[in-house]
């Protein structure tokens, strides 16, 4: 099973990687979106489409490193002896380090520009499952409780 989870957990990296790259820049993907949120609001005016375009990116950039934190969280904490706040912390540097990357590669793309805010935005979906995490080990410490939640109980390789 951790040999699974770490597995998941690095698909789900390269995968965040592979969105990040020139194939994926705004100009690449609002001929594809816009004329869906076209379809679904006739109303909307030119300006108001490539707004929601620009705030469905950014949406995406918070929900795939929450992802991509979740998966991480598990595939550490399903090591024997490692805590939750260790999975928690390991994950988030893991995101944080895959931000960068990203972030850094998209700069030396003639497309795509590297931007702070964006691994700013990145790290933020990160800590959303961390947080979380520390939410839950700390409940589950005052009531004495085992398992379920966000990471799900822990399940150690025989």
């Amino acid at each position: 099973m951790t040999v699974r989870r770490f597995r998941i957990a690095f698909i789900s990296l390269v995968a965040v990687l592979f969105l990040g790259s020139a194939n994926f820049g705004a100009q690449q993907t609002e001929p594809w979106v816009t004329p869906v949120f076209g379809f679904l609001s006739p109303g909307a005016t030119g300006a108001e489409l490539r707004t929601a375009h620009a705030l469905l990116r950014k949406l995406a950039h918070l929900t795939e490193y929450a992802v991509l934190a979740v998966l991480w969280i598990r595939a550490v904490h399903s090591i024997a002896r490692t805590s939750l706040r260790t999975a928690s912390w390991a994950a988030l540097l893991i995101c944080v380090a895959c931000a960068f990357v990203d972030e850094a590669h998209q700069s030396t793309l003639p497309n795509r520009t590297g931007s702070a805010s964006d691994m700013v935005l990145d790290s933020i979906g990160a800590l959303a499952p961390v947080m979380l995490a520390g939410y839950q080990r700390s409940a589950r410490s005052r009531n004495g409780a085992q398992g379920g939640g966000l990471i799900g109980p822990r399940r150690i390789a025989s």
